[in-house]
């Protein structure tokens, strides 16, 4: 079955109502049960993303104990940090596994490269910086646990992890490949209908580190380095493409067959873009006031879709119509079908991070079981 037919047959979505206020954010309360403010205090600042030097390094020192929490809460940090949370976020984890001062790359110049970033995130419902900065701090709690059971993983091979997720949707339109193609976007024409979305993702990022001035991440790594990083990069954000989930799962599950123990894998390209995908599919295992945030959002975005293409004259997709709404199935639709078999294929290798997800699955996919069966639909 290919992604799209599952895809289609499991999501029938609409919108939720159109309310932009605080008091409507599902995550204005965080799970210690105090508010966003009274958790993280932030001082006032300019609530744009030129923050400071000296910004970025209170927030980051308020959450570097906290990053490697599974029910650590990026709309708070988003909140916190007036609209800067991947770059905190980025920073933070850069520090943490010692990939800034003392390695080969220079603070300024990934600040000034990840400013970029994080300002050419467009702000959508779903696929903006925020959904950026909890990709890569889930990337960053899959990768520690790996390291429990890799010999040594290279800390380029963690650089390149942590910049692939940061950059994973860098620029994204809020809209599906099959919208870009149907609709003729420049992208699709750029990209030749193949993988529209990704491709350009890392080819910007690329192109942001080769001709921005002061913003070459890669300039002190050689030159085999930077191609191997490069290679690393692009491989890892091309397989967030949906379009290869099952193929990717399946020789995920291949190769452990034929090889349990992963330190025997002399190329470990397939390891990294599951963690990636992983990464990027993974909030429906969060707590679920987190996950219900989440489905909230995405469930917001399909159907802005739908209505760009209700008014390019294109048919609207089925999980884009907004008169057929039921988000409790539809998330137990896309938990049962795509994530829950994706971290039962790494609890193979990782027990330790999948086993905390699927527990916390389990408990999600119950909620959503009991909101169905009391009627509620969004």
């Amino acid at each position: 079955m290919t992604f799209w037919r599952a895809f289609r047959k499991l999501f029938c979505l609409s919108q939720r109502s159109e309310d932009k206020s605080d008091n409507h954010r599902p995550l204005t309360v965080l799970m210690d049960g105090g508010t966003v403010h009274e958790k993280y205090r932030p001082t006032p600042c300019s609530g744009d993303l030129a923050s400071t030097a000296q910004d970025r390094r209170r927030w980051g020192e308020e959450i570097k104990d906290k990053i490697y929490s599974w029910d650590f809460d990026v709309f708070a940090l988003d909140k916190a940090t007036c609209g800067n949370p991947l770059i905190t976020m980025t920073i933070a984890l850069l520090e943490s596994f010692d990939l800034l001062e003392g390695w080969r790359v220079d603070r300024k110049t990934m600040e000034a490269f990840l400013h970029i970033v994080e300002r050419e995130y467009v702000p959508n419902s779903y696929h903006n910086n925020i959904h950026a900065a909890d990709v890569t701090q889930t990337a960053a709690i899959i990768l520690k646990s790996l390291a429990l059971h890799l010999d040594d993983i290279p800390k380029i091979d963690a650089f390149c992890i942590i910049i692939g997720a940061a950059v994973h949707d860098l620029g994204h339109l809020g809209v599906n490949n099959d919208f870009l193609i149907n609709s003729k976007h420049p992208r699709a024409t750029t990209y030749n209908d193949k993988s529209v979305n990704e491709n350009y993702h890392i080819s910007r990022a690329f192109e942001v580190v080769r001709t921005t001035p002061g913003c070459d991440i890669f300039e002190h790594l050689t030159f085999d380095e930077q191609k191997k990083c490069r290679k690393l990069i692009v491989d890892a954000v091309l397989a967030t493409d949906m379009v290869v989930h099952f193929d990717l799962v399946k020789n995920f599950n291949d190769k452990v067959a034929a090889e349990s123990d992963i330190n025997a894998w002399g190329d470990r390209t397939l390891l990294y873009q599951m963690l990636i995908h992983l990464a990027d599919i993974g909030n429906p295992s969060r707590p679920f006031p987190l996950a219900r945030a989440w489905a909230e959002r995405v469930i917001q975005e399909f159907c802005e879709q739908g209505d760009k293409e209700a008014a390019f004259g294109l048919t609207v997709s089925p999980f884009c119509n907004r008169e057929n709404i039921n988000m409790p199935k539809a998330q137990q639709g896309f938990i049962n079908v795509f994530l829950k078999p994706t971290l039962t294929a790494f609890h193979q290798v990782v027990p330790e991070f999948a086993g905390t997800a699927l527990e916390y699955l389990d408990k999600t996919l119950a909620e959503w079981g009991d909101l169905e069966k009391s009627g509620f639909k969004v």
